[in-house]
């Protein structure tokens, strides 16, 4: 009797926390939904070959009516450390604190290493994006691949969906040209596969490389070999491009060393100038106002002079205008400002392929240069936010989002679904109510077999394919009440899902797992099935 007393008033329980929470809480939504594709270490030059040799048949299709920017200038010098944090922001090269992979805090002196840089670049990438960094490695990037099948299902919950593809820079490193490519092919089968192409209508599609690859047969350069032959005793630290002295040298007479040696250029800065010494001579920048102009002694290493350039103070986009074409492009506002940035080393140098910096992990292709292949990228738009931007033919990568793409990356879902379900657990009806107060937090109410269960979640790792929770909660019965833990894993492919959730019963002292598969029927309303204990119906909002 007391059994049945309890039953019947955890369901009395149900109904009463229906009614008086306010379960239809509207869900937020994005005015201007923005799907993000970043291909990494692609140059303009290599996907637009490929592209118009119909070797990537999805992303043809996909922006067949979209803009194509072939002369997309990514910032000095490239590297994903370098571009993606000033990204978001507009930021240019003289702004922002990572110059490289390492360098020498002006203020602390304290030298910031790899790891560093690599935390504070994670810390960019947008929370449910963060694992694409490790999908990166051989073999994972079809874990990113998969991921397209939720991308949709993001842009719609968070306004924004951005997919980073980092296998291309990976692969480039370690295995060279050919391997290169494969994996950008693979990159337009993944899209062909397994993005939702027919749910893509009013959205916003960007697909941009965030710096070039260049490849060779490689002439290794032992780097830190050589600046610490030169600078010995005053070498402070090297990171590439950078290298820091202590006290003061002979920056010309170093610098001659170093291209002597073998190093293609070698720029510092004088003054408000800066100077770049290579075997045919010294080139020289001087800017004021956000203009900068060129000169040089001995030979043009760039050949501006045979574009008609003579001497002339130009922006940045006059910049970019004048030497698109060029095998250098762009160089002398993206070198000077860089030098503006209070992180920059001493001494800047740069080799120009074949040439790359000796390391145990890039030997095969790099982006250690400035040449076309290491900076010049493709930006390709479509959506109603873009159609204003027809004919537009360049753009500095850094101004893509700031200018360009409104993309409100603080925007974030009010809360997360609400949903009721009901069972059939082992001959039981079950009744289970999910209610979301906010964001990446949720509480559950569960009645079944003559007990009832209340607990709250909080998401503590989320991507595109995987939500772990981690919750407590309280179980009321006719035996007893008792406290439990609980940690849940979801997955979602698609209209497919499963769950485990494991629950630790601090009465009982044990551990309990229940296994779920489902299937969305439609965007309120899911099937699934407890395995080993019944199935049942959940309506969502």
């Amino acid at each position: 009797m007391e059994a049945n007393n309890i039953s019947k008033n955890t369901y009395r329980l149900t109904l009463l926390f229906i009614v008086l929470v306010f379960v239809f809480i509207p869900t937020a939504e994005a005015a201007n939904p923005f799907l993000i594709l970043h291909l990494d270490a692609v140059s303009s030059q290599d996907f637009f070959r490929e592209l118009e040799a119909g070797n990537l048949p999805n992303i043809e299709a996909l922006f067949a009516d979209g803009i194509h920017i072939r002369h997309g200038m990514s910032l000095f010098p490239g590297g994903t450390e370098m571009i993606y944090p000033r990204l978001k922001a507009g930021l240019s090269n003289s702004q922002g604190e990572s110059v490289g992979w390492g360098y020498v805090d002006p203020t602390s002196k304290k030298v910031v290493r790899q790891l560093d840089v690599l935390l504070d670049l994670l810390s960019y990438l947008p929370r449910n994006s963060k694992s694409f960094w490790a999908y990166g490695l051989p073999g994972l990037e079809n874990l990113t691949a998969l991921s397209l099948v939720n991308a949709v299902d993001v842009l719609e919950t968070h306004g924004y969906a951005e997919v980073l593809w980092f296998a291309t820079d990976v692969v480039g490193h370690f295995l060279g040209a050919t391997a290169h490519l494969e994996s950008l092919y693979f990159f337009d089968r993944a899209l062909g596969r397994f993005l939702p192409m027919d749910r893509l209508d009013q959205v916003n599609i960007i697909l941009y490389a965030d710096h070039g690859m260049s490849f060779a047969d490689p002439v290794l350069i032992d780097i830190p070999a050589l600046v610490k032959d030169v600078f010995g005793r005053d070498l402070q630290y090297y990171s590439y491009p950078n290298v820091f002295v202590h006290g003061s040298v002979d920056q010309a007479k170093s610098a001659d060393q170093l291209v002597a040696q073998g190093v293609d250029f070698v720029f510092y800065r004088q003054g408000d100038d800066v100077y770049g010494h290579h075997k045919g001579g010294v080139v020289h920048f001087s800017g004021e106002d956000g203009l900068v102009s060129y000169a040089f002694s001995g030979v043009d290493p760039f050949g501006y002079d045979q574009l008609g350039y003579t001497g002339e103070a130009l922006d940045r986009y006059e910049w970019l205008e004048l030497t698109k074409h060029s095998k250098f492009p762009a160089i002398p506002p993206n070198v000077y400002s860089y030098f503006q940035n209070p992180n920059a080393g001493h001494f800047v140098v740069n080799l120009m392929p074949p040439k790359m910096p000796k390391t145990v992990r890039a030997n095969k292709g790099n982006h250690a240069d400035f040449t076309n292949t290491g900076l010049m990228v493709p930006i390709l738009l479509k959506g109603p936010d873009f159609e204003h931007l027809r004919g537009m033919d360049t753009m500095w990568l850094n101004e893509l989002y700031s200018k360009y793409a409104p993309v409100d990356f603080n925007f974030t879902p009010k809360r997360e679904d609400n949903s009721v379900s009901f069972t059939a657990v082992s001959a039981h009806p079950g009744l289970s109510l999910q209610l979301s107060p906010a964001y990446r937090l949720r509480t559950h109410f569960q009645v079944a077999a003559g007990q009832a269960r209340l607990a709250v979640e909080y998401d503590l790792y989320s991507d595109f394919l995987v939500r772990n929770w981690l919750g407590v909660g309280t179980k009321l019965a006719a035996e007893g009440s008792s406290i439990f833990v609980q940690g849940t894993s979801e997955l979602q492919l698609g209209r497919f899902l499963a769950a485990l959730r494991g629950t630790y019963d601090l009465g009982e002292a044990r551990l309990k797992w229940r296994k779920t598969v489902g299937y969305e029927l439609n965007e309120q309303l899911s099937a699934f099935w407890h395995i080993g204990e019944g199935v049942g119906l959940k309506f969502i909002w």
